[in-house]
């Protein structure tokens, strides 16, 4: 048996804030979530698979254009054509209230609805699947849904359909709130989640696993997108991930090791570019770090949008070529350094080694996490590094501040 496993497909995403880009990347990139969504229902002809599971907000708003609603009309057929079935739980930006389909969905396509129900499939080759799940009846499903779900059915395999997110135990706990123990109390061979865009895999076997969404719609969105080939092996089912996103988002870095003018910058970037061709079209903020600020003007000039406006008209060749167009450069100056008396270095370098670990920033972050744009930016390797940085430059300011009081 194999199946695809997606979600978030987030058809007629509006990529707000790019009108800046030359129009005809602007084109590819407004065209790029159902590009992404293309490549999956592809790869599920091409291998033949027996069915395809699609776990909410196909759309990214509950007021679906005619384009994106045709468009997975056509999709749908053609997986129809190919005998594939199709079986959607609608999520919190497509929920069922707002539904407004004009034409139906072909026949292959089961949509689930409000209470939680079992579809049950027998594959050409014999074995059966039960397949449970439901849809959003509205934008916040505030109740956990997991009792609603059967166990394990009499079946060769049964698979959970899920949009929600894993419960902090709080008020916040909007979309369909559960516990991993919950779902493996089911004894279900599969959990195909969807609503966290950064796919994450929760239990190993059974896989309990967030599939992501196919198609990066911001800079806090960057990394490989896909969706999951699931194949069974040993009487397990296996998920295979494989890339779908046709724009790519990446937040990299630069360092500098002298302060340059802007003029100097532009350059080092250009240079930089050269070095780091991506392989696909690739929305970049860099994040440039000096040894020192840069002057008041040239950092004016920054901070105003214009220098990187002008940079960018005149740089459109060294952008093409590197396959990469520059979104935005944040300049990074390192912290002052605070000086006994006011802190004392070692106290300082052990106070942040107990301070900034995982646990007590995950602590902090809390509920946070359970949205989807923040929980992308909080599971980034720099992210940690750069709490730290803005913490110490805050405490160099505030210590700044504190001497200066005491002159006074």
């Amino acid at each position: 048996m194999k199946f695809i496993h997606a979600a978030d497909l987030h058809l007629d995403s509006p990529f707000l804030g790019l009108r800046h880009l030359p129009a005809s990347l602007l084109a590819q990139v407004r065209q790029s979530t159902f590009d992404a969504a293309t490549v999956i229902f592809d790869r599920a002809i091409d291998e033949h698979v027996d069915f395809v599971l699609l776990a909410g907000d196909l759309f990214d708003r509950a007021e679906q254009s005619v384009a994106a609603q045709a468009y997975l009309f056509q999709q749908f057929t053609r997986l129809q054509d190919a005998q594939i079935p199709v079986l959607i739980s609608f999520g919190n930006h497509d929920y069922l209230a707002d539904q407004h389909q004009t034409v139906a969905y072909p026949d292959n396509v089961t949509v689930f609805g409000a209470e939680v129900s079992t579809q049950t499939l027998t594959l050409a080759s014999g074995e059966t699947v039960a397949v449970s799940g439901f849809s959003y009846p509205q934008r916040w499903v505030a109740t956990d849904q997991t009792p609603g779900f059967p166990e394990h059915a009499a079946t060769d395999w049964h698979i959970g359909l899920l949009h929600g997110a894993v419960s902090t135990g709080g008020a916040a706990d909007h979309y369909a709130p559960f516990t991993v123990a919950e779902l493996l109390a089911k004894r279900y061979d599969y959990w195909a989640l969807g609503h966290i865009h950064q796919r994450q895999l929760l239990n190993e076997q059974p896989p309990i696993l967030y599939a992501g969404n196919p198609q990066g719609r911001a800079i806090t969105e960057a990394g490989d997108r896909g969706a999951y080939l699931v194949t069974s092996e040993a009487g397990q089912l296996v998920p295979h991930f494989f890339k779908t996103a046709v724009i790519g988002w990446a937040a990299p870095n630069l360092t500098v090791t002298t302060t340059p003018t802007l003029t100097d910058l532009g350059q080092q970037v250009v240079a930089w570019l050269a070095a780091n061709p991506a392989g696909l079209p690739t929305l970049t903020a860099l994040t440039v770090h000096l040894p020192q600020p840069l002057s008041g003007a040239d950092a004016a000039q920054l901070a105003s949008g214009d220098w990187l406006a002008l940079w960018q008209r005149t740089q459109q060749r060294a952008m093409r070529a590197a396959n990469r167009y520059v979104i935005a450069v944040k300049v990074v100056a390192a912290p002052a350094t605070v000086a006994a008396p006011q802190l004392d270095a070692q106290y300082w370098e052990a106070g942040a080694a107990s301070t900034f670990t995982a646990a007590n920033l995950q602590d902090l972050f809390g509920k946070l996490a359970q949205e989807s744009v923040l929980a992308d930016w909080f599971t980034r390797p720099q992210t940690a590094s750069d709490l730290e940085t803005a913490a110490q430059q805050k405490l160099a300011e505030l210590m700044g501040e504190e001497a200066h009081d005491h002159e006074a």
